[in-house]
């Protein structure tokens, strides 16, 4: 078991009877797999909840209990509103998403400075230059790609932005907030994987 600090809950174990009603929400990473080599028994896995506790849960409870964010067995295509509608009711859940970074006017500035018509020498044509114009306008406007994963609890900032818990980053706990958090413009979402489903947009 890991000596991580425990964040303090609202239960007491001294004060638990019986009949009492208990509630949790936890993320895990794995850590390890042991796949079950007889009949009969269940495999194992050891994973890391968000506070540095180490657990193992055995195969049952994971099958009949947890969410994956990345397996999916069926793909659907939606429209973006009915995506980015999807995505922002996926509150508290671990997922998957692929969407398109904010636009950074120093790549917009790059890429129009990589047309630079005598550039190795060659003049491009007036037809050459339009053609690699809109092109590179096109890639310059969409943003880089990138896909996370983790989740988000439904807060926004100002621009509509979500503010999403990337989970492949680790969690800086002398921080007072949450050092993963990262924002996802749903209007540029492409794809999410979301409860054994991915959903890309038409």
């Amino acid at each position: 078991m890991s000596t991580a600090t425990v964040k303090k809950t609202a239960t007491d174990f001294n004060k638990l009877k019986k009949g009492s009603k208990l509630s949790e929400t936890q993320f895990y990473t794995i850590s390890d797999i042991r796949p079950s080599v007889i009949p009969g028994e269940q495999g194992e896995v050891d994973v890391v909840n968000d506070y540095g506790e180490e657990i193992t849960l055995y195969e049952s409870y994971i099958e009949k209990l947890l969410v994956s964010a990345d397996q999916f067995s069926e793909t659907k295509e939606m429209s973006r509103t009915d995506l980015t509608n999807l995505f922002l009711s996926a509150t508290n859940v671990a997922c998957t998403v692929n969407y398109n970074k904010k636009v950074d006017e120093k790549d917009v500035l790059k890429a129009f400075e990589a047309l630079y018509p005598n550039k190795g020498g060659k003049i491009l044509s007036e037809a050459d230059f339009k053609k690699a114009v809109k092109a590179n306008l096109k890639n310059a406007l969409t943003g880089e790609e990138r896909t996370m994963v983790g989740r988000h609890y439904g807060s926004q900032d100002e621009f509509g932005r979500i503010r999403f818990i990337d989970m492949n980053e680790t969690k800086d706990a002398s921080k007072d907030y949450d050092t993963r958090q990262r924002l996802v413009d749903p209007r540029t979402i492409n794809w999410v994987i979301l409860r054994g489903v991915k959903y890309t947009v038409k």
